[in-house]
């Protein structure tokens, strides 16, 4: 059935409605056999291996458009066989272009794709309702010091994402681990001011033996992702790397051009720069946008943009448009329009040179963005809907819920106030563990929450951290706090503090239940896992 094969239009060049039919026949030969059809003597190789051509459709007096259905076997579910069958032999050709792919549901099954998409994106930064702001770190040749400098800030003006120039190695003249350590350290210090984190990504460009130790590193900084160049790397490198990596995959285009850049051949940069992207395991993907140093037409930036934050692909998450090149403050009110709220703007150039002071320009730039949405969630603390050990589900309650005296009773718990279970979690990051809110949440006008934790024998909290502070009171049971590389016992009346950014988990090792009072703000940020 149709519906089940990988059908590819493909736009040709060619004289006459005949000579069309008898190209296709040697695309779908090309394509698969690679030989005469006369020379087919199977059945099965003619009927199941070779593509069938679907329609045939003239488009001018030369130009021609097929559509060819091809069993999704052929390609092993491997994604570089399915490059293979999608684009390899008659990319040697001349005036072929692909402009459209439908993938069946049999083949994207095999693929899991972004790892965390739009909505992951979203709360990794705590921003709803507007584009997100990006910049790189440039130029080549500046050293770590100057890179944490621009890091910090681009981050004290409340950016929200910083990558690397697509260009920055691990230069004799400035190393991979000192960037990294520098502007990671950059970023996190920064948080302490602005109370939210700006995400940073650095670029993984290296010979293929040294690529997963630097991903190592930077993960073990903090770095919530990584920018990848698919066509340096390979794309089933970034498939492998997506999946393998609890990391932000970020895509550059670095020579994809030579794949769009004809418009009578090529393949077309919607499905290269937005499916296949999406296919491989990217979450956010950069473009070049209409009006910057590049040429792609609006219609294209567009057509990439659906591709990647609209339209259904199978089970797969859709991905964050990025596009960049060459935009300047004037050019947000026209991409506002055109990408809406679901878009990356990175901005490199303009962003530095608006003044001499990268912070100003970013708030700036930012003030700009939020102009044209107006509605736009203000980028704080979105703990409410955050899953972790301290913030699950804080419900609203109105002063009629104050209490001026909770009774502790022999099970632990304070009547007037509830127990809550924790949600359920397709991949939890604690175990074990119910809360009591007491103090803080019920109308009461305190600067802070006091809540009562308790982890069952061989539970433990989430690993993470956050701006806030927390004061831990160790009530009954011994626990295990453990915050950064430093492991401690909590005995009964044992008082903890957690410093800001800090890691930290608590654990329950022992046989009887481990119960805590937490106190921290209010008003505190989302918790950043590891």
């Amino acid at each position: 059935m149709i519906n089940q094969k990988i059908l590819i239009t493909y736009e040709f060049t060619s004289i006459s409605p005949q000579d069309a039919e008898t190209l296709a026949k040697e695309i779908a030969l090309e394509q698969t056999v690679e030989l005469p059809y006369n020379l087919i003597k199977s059945h099965f190789i003619e009927t199941e291996i070779i593509g069938s051509i679907a329609s045939i459709t003239a488009l001018s007096k030369d130009r021609y458009s097929a559509v060819i259905a091809y069993n999704p076997e052929i390609t092993g579910f491997q994604i570089p066989q399915f490059l293979n069958i999608l684009y390899g032999n008659i990319s040697i050709k001349t005036n072929i272009r692909i402009v459209k792919l439908s993938l069946p549901e049999q083949f994207l099954d095999k693929f899991k794709g972004a790892k965390f998409g739009i909505n992951g994106i979203r709360e990794k930064t705590a921003v709803w309702g507007r584009p997100l702001l990006c910049t790189a770190l440039k130029p080549m040749g500046a050293s770590p010091q100057e890179f944490a400098k621009i890091a910090k800030e681009f981050a004290l003006g409340g950016g929200d994402l910083l990558k690397d120039d697509h260009g920055l190695i691990d230069h004799s003249f400035s190393s991979f681990h000192e960037r990294v350590l520098r502007c990671q350290e950059a970023v996190t210090n920064a948080a302490l001011t602005t109370g939210r984190e700006t995400l940073y990504f650095p670029n993984i460009l290296a010979p293929f033996e040294q690529m997963e130790e630097q991903i190592a590193f930077a993960a073990k900084q903090g770095v919530k992702g990584i920018l990848l160049s698919p066509f340096l790397i390979g794309l089933d490198m970034v498939r492998y790397l997506s999946g393998k990596y609890n990391l932000i995959i970020m895509l550059h285009p670095s020579l994809a051009g030579t794949h769009f850049n004809d418009l009578r051949h090529g393949i077309a940069p919607e499905i290269l720069l937005g499916t296949i992207f999406r296919l491989i395991g990217g979450d956010i993907s950069i473009f070049p946008n209409h009006g910057g140093r590049f040429n792609l037409s609006i219609e294209q930036c567009k057509a990439i943009s659906l591709s990647l934050s609209k339209e259904s692909l199978g089970g797969l998450k859709q991905a964050l448009p990025c596009p960049a090149g060459g935009m300047g403050i004037e050019n947000i009110r026209d991409m506002s329009s055109l990408y809406r709220e679901d878009v990356i703007f990175l901005i490199g150039g303009s962003l530095y040179g608006y003044s001499d002071n990268l912070t100003i320009n970013t708030q700036t730039f930012m003030e700009e963005i939020k102009r044209h949405f107006p509605h736009c969630s203000k980028s704080v603390d979105r703990t409410d809907d955050f899953i972790s050990s301290c913030e699950i589900n804080n419900n609203v309650y109105t002063k009629d819920s104050i209490m001026e005296y909770l009774q502790f009773n022999d099970d632990f718990t304070w009547s007037g106030r509830g127990i809550t279970e924790y949600k359920q979690s397709d991949n939890p990051d604690f175990y074990n563990i119910k809360r009591q809110e007491l103090i803080g949440r019920f109308g009461e006008k305190t600067a802070f929450d006091l809540r009562y934790f308790e982890i069952a024998p061989n539970g433990f909290s989430s690993l993470e951290r956050h701006v806030h502070e927390h004061v831990i009171i160790c009530i009954c049971g011994d626990g295990k706090l453990k915050i950064d590389d430093i492991s401690m016992e909590l005995r009964p009346f044992d008082i903890a503090y957690v410093q800001p950014l800090k890691r930290h988990q608590l654990r329950n090792e022992g046989s009887i239940p481990f119960g805590f009072f937490c106190i921290v703000d209010s008003k505190r940020d989302m918790p950043i896992t590891p």
